[in-house]
């Protein structure tokens, strides 16, 4: 039963690209992130005072929720929609795809948290190669939006990595459920007033393609995915619930083909199979399997 909640969160997460590119009909990208936010932060903080649980006091984890809630959640949010008015959806959800090896980078690299190793350096190489694989080296990639747009959701999966490393060292001993609508309040306080002065204010008069898209990235791929993530972080732990990274972009990659009709070539499946194997060997996953001891016979 847990293993089939973890696919319903790759099946939630995987749709908010799509959600994502269906609102842009008719919201701009700051103004999807601040019903995104505020949405769920509503629904989030009911559910944390159901637990009993309070917001912190602290100055001192109000300050990282800031920091986090601007380029954990604000800034990706709103680069993954600015660069889906220019790309697909699928090529975006492959990109976002690639956090893990930005993580595996600055831990490595920056952080000095985990030690640098021949078959991460070669994961790595692997799993970039694939971003390049399915993006393509054609003539839509010299149009300069393109390329900026390709450039802002990789950007956008950068900050997710630094957001993992600095949660990780702020928030212990916090409750998940607490951190999330802390931040998502902080990063609303952001975004609203530049969504504001930049967007001006939401029209009043939606597309119905685009109204679905905006309650369904709020309530489904935001709050109940919320949800559900901290659940699974409580039943599986957080080595086997990461495992849902490997699902997000297969759900995408089919909804966009179903609903959008977006055209899934052999450059985009070699792509995400190149990133996927770039994770695996960067996380030592095919190293575990070649040293697990054969079944008895």
């Amino acid at each position: 039963m847990q293993l089939l909640f973890l696919v319903l969160l790759g099946a939630l997460w995987g749709a908010s690209f799509l959600f994502i590119k269906i609102g842009l009909e008719s919201y701009g990208p700051m103004t999807l992130v601040v019903f995104r936010l505020l949405g769920a932060g509503v629904i989030l903080y009911a559910v944390m005072r159901m637990q009993g649980h309070r917001l912190p006091r602290s100055r001192h984890i109000w300050r990282a929720m800031g920091i986090v809630g601007v380029v954990g959640l604000a800034l990706p949010f709103s680069l993954i929609g600015w660069g889906e008015q220019y790309i697909t959806s699928s090529l975006a959800a492959i990109l976002i795809s690639t956090t893990p090896l930005f993580t595996l980078m600055l831990v490595t690299l920056v952080t000095h948290d985990e030690q640098f190793s021949l078959p991460r350096l070669i994961g790595a190489l692997i799993g970039f190669s694939g971003v390049l694989v399915a993006v393509g080296i054609g003539p839509d990639l010299l149009v300069i939006r393109n390329l900026l747009a390709v450039l802002a959701v990789s950007a956008a999966a950068l900050c997710y990595a630094i957001t993992a490393i600095l949660a990780k060292r702020a928030f212990q001993g916090t409750a998940p459920i607490v951190t999330a609508v802390g931040t998502m309040l902080a990063g609303l306080v952001v975004i609203l007033p530049l969504a504001i002065l930049i967007e001006g204010t939401p029209t009043l008069s939606p597309t119905r393609p685009a109204l679905v898209g905006m309650i369904g990235l709020t309530l489904l791929s935001t709050a109940l995915a919320y949800m559900l993530y901290y659940w699974l972080l409580a039943k599986l732990g957080a080595s086997r619930t990461t495992m849902v990274t490997y699902l997000i972009p297969s759900f995408a990659l089919v909804y966009a083909w179903l609903w959008l009709r977006e055209p899934i070539g052999w450059h985009t499946l070699a792509g995400l199979l190149l990133v996927f194997s770039g994770i695996m060997l960067a996380n030592g996953v095919f190293t575990r399997m070649l040293r697990r001891p054969p079944a008895p016979a």
